[in-house]
């Protein structure tokens, strides 16, 4: 009987091992290979546009000791993480109080969090103009309310504007990240933290926080993701002032002709974008899982 059962269950391991295959074939195609393609242009040569298959780092020394190069991506680390934690902060109390507070209009109070992803991100970003432009809505009203005698200039093309609107783009991501780990909290967790004379601020650091903060962290790494990378909005209303890494990386492999380099900063923002992640990761572990 013993020996009867053995190819039963080595046919179900390979079926397991065989419904993971187009997932790890994807994962090759669409995720490591162009990685590693990227890796290798990196280290090569181009010289007056002629590409040169020649092995060598020149192309990470001449991106980390470039002052611009190095202003340009500090700019966009800060602007970035700082866009990132405050959707965070916007989303993580709106998905509470939509999960807590709401009950009959709770999907509405979704649908209407997460509708601008319903629409065009070049349309998104484009309606920050209105808002922030020397004609726009902000300084229209304060013309017509005598608050001010000639419009603001520093809202729009500058890195004030990069930042307002990656925050608004990233908050509907930190939303649903935040709202997925807040409905499955169990009611009777934050009933027995009550019982148990707990206050509100003592249930949130001690109950809600750690079991929820994998969530709250998800959503940041989207957000930081979207942002680090992000080379439409800086160009739309960034202006010079509001100039990101991904704005440099795209001059190099369009108007320069330079794609080793391009890689190489390409390869740079990736590796620091993901020593922040891992910190992240790290920090925001959760022990254990609600089901």
């Amino acid at each position: 009987m013993a020996n009867s059962a053995i190819p039963g269950s080595k046919r179900v391991s390979l079926l397991s091992r065989l419904s993971l295959a187009p997932l790890l074939i994807w994962s090759v195609i669409l995720v490591l290979t162009p990685n590693a393609l990227m890796i290798v242009y990196s280290l090569w040569q181009s010289e007056d546009g002629v590409l040169k298959q020649v092995v060598s780092i020149d192309n990470y020394i001449e991106a980390l000791t470039n002052p611009v190069t190095i202003s340009v991506l500090t700019r966009t680390l800060f602007v970035a993480i700082g866009a990132s934690i405050l959707a965070t902060l916007i989303a993580y109390p709106t998905a509470w109080f939509v999960v807590r507070r709401l009950s009959k209009r709770r999907l509405l109070a979704v649908l209407l969090v997460i509708v601008p992803l319903w629409i065009s991100f070049l349309i998104r970003v484009y309606s920050w103009k209105l808002v922030l432009g020397e004609r726009g809505f902000i300084n229209s009203t304060l013309l017509s309310l005598g608050l001010i005698d000639e419009p603001l200039t520093f809202m729009l093309y500058s890195s004030f504007a990069v930042f307002l609107t990656l925050t608004y783009v990233a908050i509907p991501f930190c939303f649903v990240a935040s709202y997925s780990a807040l409905e499955r909290l169990p009611n009777s967790l934050l009933e027995a933290s009550a019982d148990s004379g707990a206050t509100p601020i003592q249930t949130f650091r001690t109950v809600i926080w750690p079991l929820t903060r994998q969530g709250a962290a998800i959503g940041f790494s989207l957000a930081l993701l979207l942002s680090c990378g992000d080379y439409l909005t800086p160009a739309m209303v960034g202006g010079l002032n509001g100039t990101m890494f991904g704005s440099l990386m795209i001059t190099q492999f369009g108007l320069t002709n330079d794609w080793p380099l391009g890689a190489a900063m390409a390869v740079i923002l990736l590796l620091i974008t993901a020593m922040f992640l891992a910190v992240v990761a790290r920090i925001t572990r959760t022990e254990g899982t609600l089901d």
